[in-house]
């Protein structure tokens, strides 16, 4: 019932306004309007939204605007401010855009489906639609699954049996991951091969997941994780095969460099969010509405009375959009 009613708490209040950044410009989604403000915080265009945004998913010259509560979406040409809205099935909550198309996760009506025409059923309640590979993954809680999707085709191609009732999914592209915060784990999956890697001990009751760093040839990606329960954030290392830790491993020796070691930063409340963008690190508390900035050990607030989507990490800082007015954190 406590998480219900975080859930409720948090599309209730990201309703109002949602900020998302479109490479050095900033997209704000408020009060019915869309609008697109460049680097220097100007105000580029102003075009008609959504009544209740829920959630901005920025692609390749597009934005797209949900209100989950009407089954709407609005698509904007982000050089100009002109779009289109289109229904959608009931109760749209995420959305991706890949191969020049828009893909919308309906999660009531167990779809997917593509902008212009085209879908397929899903497994019941799917919650978290990405991209990678040039494919389609979709997490569905209920039944715990995770189904690969052609975009092409709009045909389910594999299915990956997890376990159910995950609080976030992301991946870097070559590894999923999921987050289980009733029992404190990570759980991994290939992309590649759709196959399942394992799981690892994360906190104490993790609830939400960013990618921090991609990996290379000298570490393994990096991963944040919002823990309240903890009052922390934990960066760990993500997934990878034993003959890239080993190679990773010796490279690293052979230039004097020291294996990595789990790091946290303590916080005065209970984050349950938490964002990444090059260097800086963001987390949130939905609770107090207090936004703070990683850095080392702890976290600093930065802003108070933010709304939950109401702030973005742009090239030069943090955007935050409080009381009409779309301002810069450095």
């Amino acid at each position: 019932m406590k998480r219900l009613l975080i859930i409720v708490l948090f599309a209730a209040s990201a309703r109002a306004q949602v900020v998302a950044m479109a490479g050095r410009d900033t997209v704000v989604a408020h009060d019915g309007r869309v609008e697109l403000f460049d680097a220097n915080l100007s105000r580029v265009w102003s075009a008609e939204g959504v009544a209740d945004v829920s959630r901005v998913v920025v692609g390749q010259g597009r934005v797209a605007v949900i209100d989950s509560f009407a089954n709407t979406v609005a698509i904007i040409d982000l050089a100009n401010g002109n779009g289109e809205r289109i229904a959608t099935g009931e109760t749209p909550v995420d959305a991706a855009f890949a191969g020049g198309d828009l893909f919308i996760l309906d999660r009531d009506a167990n779809r997917l489906q593509r902008a212009g025409g085209g879908s397929v059923t899903l497994a019941p309640d799917p919650a978290y639609l990405r991209a990678a590979g040039g494919r389609l993954l979709v997490y569905s809680r209920l039944e715990g699954v995770v189904q690969e999707i052609d975009p092409r085709q709009m045909r389910i191609t594999r299915k990956l049996a997890m376990a159910p009732f995950a609080s976030d999914f992301e991946t870097d592209g070559h590894t999923g991951y999921l987050v289980y915060p009733g029992e404190a784990k990570l759980r991994t999956f290939s992309v590649p091969s759709m196959t399942a890697t394992g799981d690892v001990g994360a906190g104490v009751v993790p609830v939400d997941l960013a990618v921090a760093s991609r990996a290379n040839v000298l570490s393994a990606s990096r991963l944040a994780l919002a823990d309240p329960s903890a009052k922390r954030v934990w960066i760990v290392e993500g997934s990878e095969s034993v003959s890239r830790a080993v190679t990773r491993g010796f490279l690293r020796g052979l230039l004097g460099l020291g294996l990595f070691s789990p790091q946290s930063s303590q916080f005065p409340t209970g984050v349950d969010r938490v964002m990444t963008r090059g260097s800086i690190t963001l987390a949130y508390d939905s609770t107090s509405r207090t936004l703070y900035r990683v850095r080392g050990s702890k976290g600093t607030a930065i802003a108070t009375d933010v709304a939950p989507g109401g702030f973005a990490i742009a090239s030069t800082g943090v955007t935050v959009w409080q009381k009409g007015v779309l301002r810069l954190i450095r």
